[in-house]
């Protein structure tokens, strides 16, 4: 635990890190895994230079697997992410490319860094990527997951810490998007770096000319149409941190959607405080439906039937913030949305200090301005980072912004078919390899 009298002398983010307890484990850990020679398996199945030495598989999704590997050359830890059957889906290809693309132009320390990609023997053939990025502790879902108490400043450190991140990113003109534990790494230091850009938006010039997306949906309409249920459904964990207006289908939402997820992800921080049992702890509205996005297959069409579900997501929401006001109701785009809407029985909600009684009057303030249900009312990156919450944690030289505005031509391409994606990879692979010829 930081010592106190050392937040007078140096940045206090710098100083706050988790028990030493628990930081002595993970040195442990780590000297045992230098002590074991690199394993045989699953490292022979990974097409690796010989630089790279895997350690051990850390991570497996639908995406592919992550390693810790050693990188002989620059002498450091690494992750290193494979992704196999890429021109399977090219929706889903179309994510991994996303993904490259903005990491590659991103440079904060908030961010989690993409150090190589590795090229491909054959790029008119190959089905296989490695992308080689920065490793960290953990995240903040396994974190929330460990049987171990935060102390109110470690939690403020991490927000913070998240908050600035999230700053320098909408300053590129990217929406995340997908903000949840699992992609907030962290390391003992209680830095927090975000990651997983696949289903980000850039709204960059080329990207989206004059206008903010659309829609939560993926690529151009007819693409959209055929992954949308893949992605916005099929991921029950996301629909936890989905802002209302996402839920709603609204097509002009803002960067507010992230500020929600935000505050989504610092309630279940302020779990670790002590005083709650670590079966306790959990997302703040597991809803297991989310009408009309994904609605109870027998009631496809029926609003009533989902305004009255316990484990509907708005409900949920409803249930500990209370209903919206009409005016705030009447703001929504979509008729529908509205008419949905008022089928809601009014309540005032419990209130977030029903749900949280331990937490100081600052950590329900942020949380609350950070949880409305109008983006508009809902609190600004910029604003938050300057709350009283903060005043023993924030270092505003961290809080930069990016120059310009990231760009990502391909989201363009009225038919980014495999041929293109191809094309676009070869482009970013040879900003790391420039001997790989041109396709």
């Amino acid at each position: 635990m930081c010592n106190m009298a050392d937040k007078q002398q140096e940045q206090v983010r710098r100083h706050v890190s988790f028990s030493e307890e628990q930081k002595a484990k993970e040195e442990k850990k780590e000297a045992a895994r230098q002590a074991v020679p690199a394993v045989k398996s699953p490292a022979e199945r990974w097409k690796l230079p010989p630089r790279y030495e895997v350690r051990q598989l850390i991570g497996t999704g639908s995406y592919g697997s992550v390693c810790e590997a050693y990188d002989s050359t620059e002498k450091r830890l690494v992750a290193i992410k494979r992704i196999g059957h890429m021109f399977e889906d090219l929706i889903d290809c179309k994510r991994i490319l996303r993904e490259i693309s903005i990491l590659k132009k991103l440079n904060h320390q908030n961010i989690v860094k993409i150090y190589d990609i590795v090229a491909p023997q054959n790029m008119k053939t190959f089905e296989e990527l490695c992308m080689v990025m920065e490793i960290c502790d953990s995240d903040l879902k396994k974190l929330c997951r460990t049987d171990v108490n935060l102390s109110q400043l470690h939690i403020s450190t991490l927000l913070y810490n998240l908050l600035v991140g999230l700053r320098y990113l909408h300053s590129a003109g990217i929406y995340h998007r997908d903000l949840k534990p699992a992609n907030c790494l962290v390391n003992q230091d209680c830095s927090v770096k975000i990651c997983d850009f696949g289903l980000s938006r850039a709204l960059g010039v080329e990207a989206q000319p004059q206008e903010l997306p659309s829609t939560p949906r993926e690529g151009d309409q007819a693409t959209a149409k055929k992954g949308l249920k893949r992605h916005l459904t099929g991921h029950v964990v996301t629909r936890w941190y989905r802002a209302p207006e996402l839920i709603l289908l609204q097509e002009n939402y803002t960067d507010a959607i992230d500020v929600w997820s935000v505050g989504c992800i610092y309630a279940e921080l302020l779990g670790m405080l002590p005083g709650t049992d670590v079966q306790e702890r959990g997302p703040l509205f597991p809803g297991s439906s989310c009408f009309p996005l994904s609605p109870d297959h027998k009631h496809k069409t029926d609003y009533k039937y989902h305004t009255k579900g316990k484990h509907d997501q708005l409900n949920m929401i409803f249930n500990l913030l209370g209903t919206p006001s009409d005016e705030d109701v009447d703001l929504l785009e979509r008729e529908d949305a509205k008419k949905y809407m008022r089928c809601f029985s009014k309540r005032p909600g419990e209130g977030l200090r029903s749900k949280f009684p331990a937490p100081d009057d600052d950590s329900i303030d942020i949380l609350f301005h950070m949880l409305r249900f109008n983006p508009a009312a809902r609190i600004r990156v910029a604003d938050a980072l300057e709350h009283k919450l903060f005043g023993e944690v924030r270092d505003k030289a961290t809080e930069t912004a990016a120059s310009e505005f990231i760009t990502l031509p391909f989201e363009l391409e009225p038919d980014l078919d495999e041929t293109l994606l191809r094309k676009y990879f070869c482009k970013e692979i040879r900003t790391y390899h420039p001997e790989v010829p041109e396709l």
